[in-house]
């Protein structure tokens, strides 16, 4: 089997894992909901805007900032919305677990840390997380 075929095995693989399902499932859950996708929306509108600001080299003021916390606290208690976070951050440690093994395959090295805590695999170890 070619490098090519097992990258688009992998591909499928990952297409059909259960952390992907699950994410795509809470991600139609909050979008369903009026509540959290109205959230979503403005949390992604104002987000855009306070970056233009920032990219400007402008600080927030104080009535944006605390208009931010405000967003991000509402955001942070629509169970939906955290629910969402949460398979998303799932799916993504999936994929960094992935790269892990794939460079360190590359760099001769072991794949992955199996469990044992170190600065070359602590941002993907599942002991860490």
């Amino acid at each position: 089997m070619s490098i090519l075929e097992k990258a688009k095995e992998l591909g499928q693989e990952i297409a059909s894992s259960a952390e992907l399902e699950q994410m795509k499932e809470a991600e139609q859950a909050m979008m369903d909901d009026p509540g959290a996708s109205s959230l979503v929306r403005e949390f992604n509108e104002k987000q855009r805007k306070y970056l233009d600001l920032q990219s400007g080299g402008k600080d927030l003021p104080g009535d944006l900032a605390r208009e931010a916390e405000d967003l991000e606290a509402r955001v942070m208690d629509n169970p939906l919305i955290v629910d969402f976070f949460r398979k998303q951050q799932e799916f993504e440690r999936i994929i960094e677990q992935i790269n892990d093994i794939i460079a360190s395959a590359i760099s001769g090295g072991e794949s992955g840390c199996a469990g044992d805590c170190s600065d070359d695999c602590c941002s993907s170890c599942n002991s860490c997380s």
